[in-house]
């Protein structure tokens, strides 16, 4: 088989398992505070209810006369089902090859999770402000039962991200203010694959690990811009935009096949170190916000998120060398995503019956990132159907049906409080590897779902 093939199918789910935990388009994280939960986040870059704002609009800490604080914490509970075929292809001692097929189900292999935030707006002026917030934008865990046949394709797969954003907004008079935001990224990582547990064609090999990458981490900076247009006293126009975030993520690689599944002269890998770059998207994100009158008012938010600079995941293992001029791992190609660019689009409805309370509801429809159909180049090298939808990236066009409300205690403290649930589509699903033996998983997703829960606290000096 092809060198390429062979290393690149060997790697593939274990770097790309980039997003079931998430439950948005790619491992997009949407929760950046109850508040913004229960209206499904529709403009959350513009209302400014709290100091949460400013992880969508760096220009919203112009909106506070006083010093803002906000604090929170969202429950993630996704469960992804999936079931299809696992094939394993081996010699059949003729020159010929024989198979087994097994019919296996994965259930909930997509880990809860919380996100926390917290955020502090300070007036320094009437025209000048300046914000901190603290939140994540990318996250996922995901992590298939020791009985699943295809653990050689997916097993084990965590990425974090922290964002800690500086900003500082001007005021320029009632209407307008902008902002900028310095965007200082921590991610991590820690991805395996192994041979199945009770490996039924070789036995001896069950549990050895195909690959392991620990420790992968680094920091990137990145930027954004925003601005709040009050159109009228009831109206309000925010725009807002993140760049994209780059961070090259260096951890120790260690597997029981690699590289001398490959090439049979090189040794094992045993914590050798790896760097991979991980091209996170820009967004762009538009809200519009409206107040008909004392007890009703109208949110609408619509975000680009550009995937499509997600193109290919792939290492580079200055360690891995056969000669001087010879690098057969630089790069190494884990797996061609191909992600595309997608829109969300949310509204939502808030209702105050008195001025301590307000209640919302928000839905929202969220674009997969992951392209439908084959990847024909994957499918013409292997000769078995390999789609963009992968185990480890099952995304699918997602609904979301909110509900929340906010209870102002006094003129200092307020509670926030969200629950959404969130359902997609079954997808079909099929994938091949090389390693320990040939392995096509051919199956869809059954079940895509999951509930939040989020609730923050607010204090106004």
């Amino acid at each position: 088989m092809k060198k390429n093939l062979v290393s690149r199918a060997a790697l593939a789910a274990a770097i790309s398992a980039a997003s079931s935990g998430s439950m948005a388009a790619g491992f997009y994280l949407q929760e950046t505070s109850g508040v913004g939960l229960g209206r499904a986040f529709a403009a959350e870059n513009t209302i400014g209810d709290n100091a949460s704002i400013l992880a969508r609009n760096p220009a919203g800490s112009a909106l506070f006369d006083t010093i803002t604080l906000s604090g929170g914490l969202t429950y993630i509970d996704p469960e992804i089902d999936v079931a299809g075929d696992i094939t394993y292809l081996f010699p059949d001692g003729s020159g010929g090859l024989g198979s087994q097929t097994f019919f296996d189900t994965a259930k909930d292999y997509a880990s809860d999770a919380f996100v926390p935030n917290g955020y502090i707006a300070v007036p320094i002026d009437p025209c000048w402000s300046v914000g901190l917030a603290l939140f994540s934008n990318y996250g996922l865990e995901t992590d298939f039962s020791s009985g699943w046949l295809a653990t050689n394709i997916n097993d084990k797969s965590e990425l974090l991200t922290v964002n800690i954003a500086p900003s500082v907004a001007y005021k320029f008079n009632e209407q307008f203010s902008v902002g900028v935001a310095a965007n200082f990224v921590y991610a991590d990582a820690k991805l395996t694959t192994k041979v199945p547990a009770n490996f039924p064609i070789v036995p001896a090999l069950s549990n050895d690990s195909i690959l392991r990458y620990d420790d992968a981490d680094d920091w990137d900076v990145s930027w954004s811009l925003g601005a709040l247009w009050d159109i009228d006293e009831r109206t309000r126009l925010g725009i807002s935009y993140h760049a994209e975030i780059d961070p090259d993520l260096s951890g120790d690689l260690s597997s029981d096949f690699l590289p001398t599944a490959v090439i049979p002269t090189l040794p094992l890998f045993d914590d050798a170190r790896a760097n991979a770059p991980l091209d996170l998207p820009d967004t762009l994100e538009l809200g519009l916000y409206h107040r008909f009158n004392d007890q009703w008012g109208f949110a609408a938010g619509l975000t680009w998120t550009d995937w499509d600079d997600f193109e290919t995941l792939e290492a580079f293992v200055p360690s891995a060398r056969t000669g001087t001029d010879f690098e057969p791992f630089n790069p190494l190609v884990f797996r061609e995503e191909n992600f595309e660019s997608g829109f969300r689009y949310s509204i939502a409805a808030e209702y105050y019956p008195c001025d301590q309370v307000t209640w919302r509801i928000g839905y929202a429809y969220d674009e997969s990132a992951a392209r439908d159909g084959l990847n024909r180049a994957e499918t013409a090298e292997t000769g078995f159907p390999v789609t963009w939808r992968s185990l480890a990236i099952p995304d699918t066009d997602r609904q979301w049906v909110t509900f929340g409300g906010t209870y102002e205690y006094d003129q200092h403290w307020s509670f926030d409080g969200g629950l959404a649930y969130l359902w997609g589509d079954d997808e079909t699903i099929q994938e091949f590897t090389s390693i320990p033996v040939p392995t096509v998983f051919d199956g869809q997703t059954t079940n895509t779902e999951a509930w939040l829960l989020g609730g923050s606290v607010n204090y106004k000096f």
